[in-house]
């Protein structure tokens, strides 16, 4: 028997060339498309479905644990690469389904002439199928990690855009709140005010609230305690935008605005600025 896996690991080492091209038969016509739209050249492909053939060729020869670390070397830098030319994940995977099939399509006249016998079939598929199903994982952690990242990144963005410092003059920034505050926004609106203060030297900072729909006591202690904060490190906060319908529930809930310096709009803040 291992007579007959030696002779198949070096017939699929042999062949892997070969092997290598007969996988574009099994290509969609879109995720060759993909390929050629990728940085990816055709002949980089070729060698490196060559190379994976040639260890799965080896899987039956040599040692199998240093076999399975190249197999793993292999997936993660395939992998890496097929991410970052944007190759779908399910047609990834979808043509590693077709080494198998490929394997086996070379052994054709062996097997049908009974030259191996089945415990041999069993063992190859004992050797190779692993290696395969150990290359689809780690594909499918790759691309879930660069989604993970993507994600993130589209979030860290969110945040930026909720959340908005814009420096006007010297000194002077305007925060734009759009929006419900909830306890986790109000957080993020103390900590992003409280480093863009920082970073950009502020002495002012115009808290726009016109876009916020409502105001009741637990929105007022949000702001109350951004306000607190800010001047604890120098910086003058100025609310600007309180609406007259927004102002009259302020007034009817017996909230205590005179904590906070509030102008009607920005203009008006930005003109008292000038003249301190």
């Amino acid at each position: 028997m291992k007579e007959e896996l030696t002779f198949i690991g070096n017939k699929i080492i042999e062949h892997r060339t070969h092997l290598a091209e007969q996988l574009e038969g099994f290509e969609k016509s879109d995720y060759l498309v993909d390929i050629v739209q990728s940085a990816l050249s055709k002949t980089e492909i070729q060698e490196w479905r060559s190379r994976l053939f040639q260890y799965l060729g080896e899987s039956l020869i040599n040692d199998y644990a240093e076999v399975k670390g190249k197999v793993e070397q292999w997936a993660n830098d395939i992998g890496e690469k097929a991410v970052k030319s944007n190759i779908p994940l399910n047609e990834t995977i979808a043509i590693m389904g077709y080494y198998r099939t490929l394997i086996w399509k070379t052994f054709d006249k062996e097997i049908k002439e009974n030259q191996f016998a089945a415990i041999t079939v069993l063992d190859v598929n004992k050797y190779i199928n692993p290696l395969l199903d150990q290359v689809i994982f780690q594909f499918s952690q790759i691309y879930i990690k660069h989604n993970n990242q993507v994600y993130q990144q589209a979030q860290e963005k969110l945040t930026e855009l909720s959340v908005p410092v814009v420096p006007i003059a010297d000194g002077v920034a305007v925060l734009p709140v759009v929006g419900e505050i909830d306890p986790e926004r109000a957080q993020l609106i103390m900590e992003t005010s409280l480093e863009q203060s920082s970073k950009h030297h502020l002495h002012y900072l115009l808290i726009d609230i016109s876009g916020v729909p409502e105001i009741d006591t637990t929105v007022a202690n949000y702001l109350f305690q951004v306000t607190h904060s800010l001047e604890l490190v120098g910086v003058e906060t100025i609310l600007t935008g309180i609406r007259p319908e927004i102002a009259q529930s302020i007034v009817g809930m017996g909230l205590d605005f005179t904590r906070v310096k509030t102008r009607a709009n920005i203009k008006q803040a930005l003109s008292e600025i000038t003249l301190t």
